[in-house]
């Protein structure tokens, strides 16, 4: 490659870049580090919602990645579920997956950013239902140990006051469809904490699989892990190690729980 082709090509990724870090202003309070790529060969629909970012697939049309803000104040909600599952109108006609395509097959409609972590206000709750930030889950993944990680986010959130949330599917070369819309049923999920005063971060990956609710350990893996499986790099805080699999935080979900009952008087 000559140099002028070589400083064309690096000028375009730069400009690829930026175009992307744009398309997410109005929700920039979500991506502190900056915005997550992924591969250069995906064709992604950048989503901007009040609550969260994401990227979704034109063709598996799946989110490949999520990030939000997620706050201790904002994990003591009390909202019920809408339970308002809805193709998101950001997204571009004959690229967006429906409610109907998860019609009785076998998965669930995944949230990939949970619903209860929205459930300080209606307006964000309800934009966590867009079909923007779903994937196929197994039942047995999602109401069990995919649960009692996001139960222990919330517990972090909780005990540490700010993180950031990075969450996302991992999607395979020779990936299950459904609907009619051939929504990508991914072969794994992904979920990446960083602590927003510490800098700290840890990271998990479960399989599409049952999962029981337990011990988080088995599914601890590095960032560098999950950057590969999910063909995604992540912004973080300077001298966040990659590499590492630092101890998983205490989790403190008896306090947690309590600290929810209290504030929704129950």
């Amino acid at each position: 490659m000559n140099k002028f082709i070589l400083v064309a090509a690096l000028l375009g990724a730069v400009l690829a870049v930026e175009a992307r870090a744009d398309d997410f202003e109005a929700c920039k309070q979500h991506l502190p580090y900056g915005t997550p790529t992924t591969a250069p060969d995906l064709t992604v629909t950048p989503i901007c919602h009040a609550g969260y970012a994401t990227a979704v697939d034109d063709v598996d049309l799946v989110p490949r990645w999520v990030a939000y803000h997620l706050t201790g104040p904002h994990t003591l909600g009390c909202l019920d579920r809408g339970n308002n599952f809805h193709p998101d109108e950001g997204l571009p006609a004959g690229h967006r997956a429906r409610p109907v395509d998860y019609a009785k097959s076998g998965y669930d409609i995944g949230h990939q950013a949970p619903a209860q972590d929205f459930a300080w206000d209606a307006g964000e709750m309800s934009d966590s239902f867009s079909l923007a930030n779903m994937a196929p889950q197994l039942p047995g993944l999602n109401r069990q140990g995919w649960e009692r990680l996001e139960e222990a986010v919330r517990a972090w959130a909780w005990s540490r006051g700010d993180l950031q949330v990075y969450v996302g599917p991992v999607i395979g070369t020779t990936d299950a469809k459904i609907g009619v819309d051939q929504v990508d049923v991914p072969i794994a999920f992904w979920k990446v904490l960083v602590d927003r005063s510490t800098g700290e971060a840890v990271a998990f990956e479960m399989p599409q699989q049952d999962v029981a609710k337990g011990d988080l350990s088995p599914w601890q893996r590095s960032i560098a892990d999950v950057e590969r499986d999910a063909s995604i790099r992540l912004p973080l805080p300077a001298g966040v190690d990659r590499v590492a699999r630092p101890a998983i935080w205490a989790a403190d979900l008896t306090g947690w729980r309590r600290a929810h009952a209290a504030a929704c008087g129950s």
